[in-house]
């Protein structure tokens, strides 16, 4: 599966979860956790001469790691509450259920990811010259 079919399969997940008002907010997240996996950034440092480098260096990398956590959160945050919103709306305006609608978007969508990332083969004319 590619990347950003990936991306958008964790996105439905997340939203499933999201959707399920039984749950607190901290059993969402820790669902979300156990469904998607942590977010992860993988670095690795280079061998330093000095010890003190080394702990420069990771120190920097922790710096960045939060920083980068705190962006994708600053943007993740309103586009789920605003995926949240057009979902209601919609399924107020069908008179569908949520889950009917989102179970729709993630089939439709797989499918228009899967067309871009896996074109069919088209076989050339045969035959010579």
């Amino acid at each position: 599966m590619g990347d950003y079919r990936e991306s958008v399969a964790r996105w439905i997940r997340q939203l499933t979860i999201v959707f399920d008002t039984s749950l607190t907010a901290q059993e969402q997240a820790r669902m979300i956790g156990e469904v998607n996996g942590p977010v992860k950034f993988t670095i690795q440092l280079p061998s330093y001469r000095w010890p003190w480098q080394r702990a420069v260096a990771r120190q920097v990398m922790d710096a960045t790691g939060k920083a980068s956590m705190a962006a994708l959160n600053e943007h993740l945050n309103p586009a789920m509450e605003t995926t949240r919103y057009l979902l209601e709306r919609l399924s107020e305006a069908t008179g569908r259920p949520r889950e009917d609608l989102m179970q729709e978007m993630a089939i439709v969508l797989d499918a228009a990811i899967a067309a871009v990332e896996d074109p069919p083969i088209v076989e050339g004319p045969t035959g010579g010259r």
